[in-house]
């Protein structure tokens, strides 16, 4: 007999899997490429050495940068020193007091310089820094952009870096079916490259707006990734656990499957009735029957090719 018992609800949605981080880095800097030092599919660690650019012109502004540092600097402790004599010369009144004013803005001009001279001296150094560009975080090459001898400006991209563990599924949720989503719902899902393995997510990211254009709501579920078979950019299909719900259940031996759907055969008085079914969720040695069978029915259990629709029964 069919019988009523809680089994899981799922809402099956389409996504693609992403890295947790992901970037195209820029170089940051102008100058000619003079060495690669990374391939696709290579790991690399976080501020590890991607390109290294030309770095003679950064080398002589820093050194330019830092002599213009140092001239400021002494001019306005020159300044300082000055500033100290007139002072006293205005106590004793042997100057007057625009004099002394127009000494002391002079000092003040001259410690503003050498602040200045001193931050581009510090802003030739970064722009050294920069000729060697790095990578942001740990993960995987995904592509290099750039070889050697190729002039690279301050926004092209370099080199694509990937998070590959964990990653992040990113799925799309129909307007009608927003109420179903909650925070750290359980999402499992399979891709087409390893398709008889399931793999597991946790919903962490839900985005706070529909889409207009396409009437959805974006979520993302992070996924574990310690075997390496997943890569960002995979298409998944993913089923999201909603709980459970009392329905009718028949035992899976119960049910016939074949490329035209799914099929039970129900006793009603005496007579065999055929009858196509809409399976739901399945949980051990039963399967949810969401249409076609109803709680207290008599099926057949592993039916033989005597059992058709219309055929006695005692």
């Amino acid at each position: 007999a069919a019988t009523t018992e809680p089994m899981p609800e799922y809402v099956t949605l389409t996504g693609t899997l992403r890295g947790n981080q992901e970037s195209d880095v820029a170089a940051d800097a102008s100058g000619k490429v003079v060495q690669t030092l990374v391939e696709r599919g290579q790991p690399v660690k976080r501020g590890q050495v991607l390109v290294t650019l030309d770095a003679r012109g950064a080398v002589l502004g820093a050194s330019a940068a830092e002599a213009q540092s140092k001239v400021a600097q002494s001019q306005f402790e020159e300044a300082q020193r000055e500033c100290a004599r007139v002072k006293n010369l205005l106590e004793t009144k042997a100057i007057s007091q625009a004099e002394y004013d127009r000494l002391l803005a002079d000092c003040t001009a001259k410690q503003w310089s050498a602040s200045a001279a001193q931050a581009q001296s510090q802003n030739a150094v970064k722009l050294l820094g920069d000729t060697r560009v790095r990578a942001p975080f740990d993960g995987v090459v995904g592509e290099r952009f750039v070889d050697v001898g190729q002039y690279v400006g301050p926004t092209t991209k370099v080199v694509s870096v990937y998070e590959a563990n964990p990653l992040r599924l990113e799925l799309t949720v129909p307007e009608a079916d927003l109420a179903l989503v909650k925070m750290d719902m359980h999402v499992s899902f399979s891709v087409a490259a390893f398709a008889d393995d399931k793999f597991e997510g946790v919903v962490k990211f839900i985005s706070p707006n529909v889409r207009e254009a396409t009437r959805d709501l974006v979520l993302e579920a992070i996924v574990p990734n310690e075997a390496g078979k997943l890569k960002p950019g995979m298409f998944a299909v993913a089923k999201v656990a909603l709980g459970e719900q009392p329905r009718p259940v028949v035992p899976n031996e119960a049910l016939e499957k074949d490329e035209t759907g799914a099929r039970v055969f129900v006793v009603v008085s005496g007579q065999i009735q055929e009858r196509v079914v809409q399976l739901g969720s399945t949980k051990g040695d039963k399967t949810a029957i969401l249409s076609g069978v109803q709680p207290g029915e008599n099926v057949v259990l592993a039916p033989t090719p005597e059992v058709h629709d219309g055929a006695k029964v005692q």
